[in-house]
């Protein structure tokens, strides 16, 4: 009888471990971060100026992988000069995106510490600042074209563990918007730094 007993609180112990390292192996993050853009597709005829970013994300971990779902927007202004015929003009243009994404990546953890890398990519909807040249009137015309375009993301940062229910991070994104129309004043691709904290759900 003792021997039944023994063997049934071992069962008990086993499965109770086995389940708590199954649900070690899943966890889900929810987190925000800001920071700043330098883009670096300019060109001769433009000044880039730095720009803002600030990203919500919902990450799946499991083990050492993650994938991370980000809803971000992305703002920038730029001096920008054209050259037409007979006008040269000189604007200063504000650049606005949201963007939505999917990332997959792979996280090492060292004690609070957990470097991480990541690529995805996703839509992004942009408000394109576009001039426009009326030969017949020698006239531009200035107008604003919204579009939605591929975003490729890559990265890497590191987390630091405050507590079990904060995590600190540091990250470093490159995102190209590659089919942006070539006329236009927008130049959304760049390097992004950003700080950003997140918890556990």
């Amino acid at each position: 009888m003792k021997n039944k007993i023994l063997l049934g609180m071992l069962f008990i112990s086993a499965s109770s471990k086995a389940q708590t390292v199954s649900e070690k192996k899943w966890s889900l993050d929810f987190g925000g971060s800001i920071g700043i853009l330098v883009p670096f597709d300019d060109d001769k005829d433009s000044k880039g100026q730095m720009g803002s970013n600030a990203v919500t994300s919902l990450q799946l971990n499991y083990r050492n992988l993650f994938a991370r779902f980000q809803l971000g927007q992305t703002t920038l202004d730029f001096k920008y000069l054209n050259r037409f015929e007979t006008v040269d003009t000189k604007i200063t243009a504000k650049s606005n995106s949201t963007n939505a994404g999917f990332l997959f990546g792979y996280q090492r953890q060292f004690g609070r510490f957990e470097p991480y890398v990541m690529l995805g990519a996703g839509i992004s909807f942009v408000d394109v600042p576009m001039a426009q040249y009326d030969k017949d009137d020698n006239s531009v015309n200035f107008t604003t074209k919204a579009g939605t375009y591929l975003q490729t993301n890559a990265g890497l940062g590191i987390n630091y563990k405050i507590s079990k229910s904060f995590i600190l991070f540091l990250e470093g994104q490159v995102s190209t918007i590659p089919s942006v129309p070539k006329n236009s004043a927008t130049h959304l691709s760049g390097v992004s730094a950003m700080i950003g904290i997140k918890a556990p759900l």
